[in-house]
């Protein structure tokens, strides 16, 4: 590990300017190749569907007690919800949202996770991460999974502003521009790459995984080099 870490701090810069290059043409192929990993999780879990869907979680048996679960973008597809509800003890709390109403069978489902609640409405339009968090009267997150079609460019900086979130699992929709905004907003709150997973069935779509600086310990993971650049505001 220590010469992992050597080795990424070396090469560190050479790799923010090889990104933010990358960021000004339109091969998302290129940039993707092109992000590579700020720390290192030796157990890594694929969680959910294994193809489009599916998400890559830290360590997820080290979660705390009664730990809040969220995932925003279903589609009456809870393979994800339901896997990770039982890999971290089955005792976290769940909370889901989409755009549209779901099926009377996925509401029953959410409900038989720990009384789960499901949220409606299209995020950040008609319904912000921090209204679920308000209503639901959690005080942080701990694993937050975010595929919402875009909307993840303005409805998730308002939580990492105000709520202490562990892990983040979110697919990015856009340019490579774009992508390199949004992870640049969230290592602007100390949030470090360990996974990443280019959708092969959406060019413009890309998984990523994260961790939050301050978690890594619970998590067992190692920091290697700050490889996303900085943003300048």
């Amino acid at each position: 590990m220590q010469e992992l870490r050597r080795a990424a701090l070396l090469t560190a810069e050479q790799e923010r300017n090889s990104i933010l290059e990358a960021s000004k043409g339109s091969d998302h192929k290129e940039f993707y190749k092109k992000v590579k990993m700020e720390s290192y999780c030796d157990q890594k879990e694929r969680i959910g569907e294994h193809t489009d869907g599916g998400k890559y979680v830290c360590n997820p048996g080290k979660v705390k007690k009664d730990c809040t679960l969220v995932s925003l973008g279903l589609n009456d597809q809870i393979g994800y919800d339901q896997h990770i509800f039982e890999v971290t003890g089955k005792q976290c709390k769940i909370i889901g949202a989409d755009k549209g109403t779901q099926k009377q069978e996925t509401i029953n489902s959410y409900n038989q996770m720990n009384g789960g609640q499901l949220f409606v409405g299209k995020i950040p339009d008609e319904l912000t991460i921090l209204k679920m968090m308000e209503t639901s009267g959690r005080k942080e997150v701990e694993l937050l999974k975010i595929d919402i079609e875009g909307g993840e460019h303005t409805g998730l900086e308002p939580l990492l502003k105000d709520y202490y979130v562990c892990q983040i699992f979110i697919e990015v929709h856009g340019t490579p521009a774009e992508h390199l905004s949004m992870l640049q907003t969230m290592g602007k709150y100390g949030f470090r790459l360990f996974n990443i997973d280019p959708n092969p069935v959406c060019m413009e779509c890309c998984e990523y995984s994260l961790i939050n600086e301050l978690c890594m310990a619970q998590y067992e993971v190692v920091p290697l080099a700050i490889t996303i650049p900085f943003k300048n505001n």
